[in-house]
């Protein structure tokens, strides 16, 4: 088993997001890019996103759903060239594009839906975690947006597993992935999981936490305004 290794940012600013205007994140970006759908916190070492934030609209979820049959992941060109990965540094690595906003909150809106798959919203994912767990919290998460109207998100990973490789732009495999979903009383819900198959088929309460724990394990601050 390898070793995970802790990478805890050696410098923080805090910047706010439209998308949770009342509360302040200190975290270290390199690049700080805003998109129409999301902001991402990103970083250029890692070619992983630290904290992708977004709203998810509940009453959007039921409208018409576009198909992400011919979408590709491509480069963010919006980044500097030695910041980007490729879709390629992940074929046949084992590891899934992993999506931090995912397509299925913004599938009701073709440009929305093609900024999920810029690979400055990706980061390597186990695909047992991926294609089951993590699907699970995206609908949990998706069901609260229902059920409130809207909530606001943080998704991110931290951590690391090694590298796909200096071939591969040496993107970073996390040893973790979080989502917090913010309601609008005020509350939270929280998800810590590692980036691993053997959680795939678990029940995604059995990795509820709190914000503590994940700024703990990530090395950044949340603070309500």
């Amino acid at each position: 088993m390898k070793k995970t290794l802790l990478l805890i940012p050696f410098a923080l600013f805090a910047f706010t997001s439209s998308y949770l205007p009342h509360y302040s994140i200190d975290i270290h970006c390199d690049e700080l890019l805003h998109k129409t759908a999301m902001d991402i916190c990103y970083s250029c070492k890692l070619k992983n996103p630290e904290a992708v934030v977004y709203q998810i609209q509940g009453n959007l979820i039921k409208s018409h759903h576009y198909s992400r049959k011919h979408l590709y992941f491509k480069p963010d060109y919006s980044l500097p060239a030695k910041c980007r990965s490729y879709s390629k540094d992940y074929s046949y690595t084992g590891f899934d594009r992993g999506h931090n906003a995912p397509n299925a909150a913004f599938n009701y809106d073709k440009t929305l839906q093609k900024q999920t798959f810029k690979m400055s919203n990706v980061s390597p994912e186990r695909p047992s975690l991926n294609r089951h767990l993590w699907a699970k919290i995206e609908r949990f998460a998706r069901y609260e947006a229902k059920k409130y109207g809207k909530v606001s998100v943080i998704t991110g990973s931290c951590g690391s597993l090694g590298t796909l490789g200096k071939k591969r732009h040496n993107v970073n495999i996390p040893a973790y992935w979080y989502k917090i979903i913010f309601l609008p009383n005020h509350k939270t819900i929280s998800f810590l999981t590692p980036n691993s198959n053997s959680v795939g088929r678990d029940k995604a309460k059995k990795y509820l936490t709190n914000i503590k724990t994940i700024e703990d394990t990530c090395g950044f601050k949340i603070k309500e305004k």
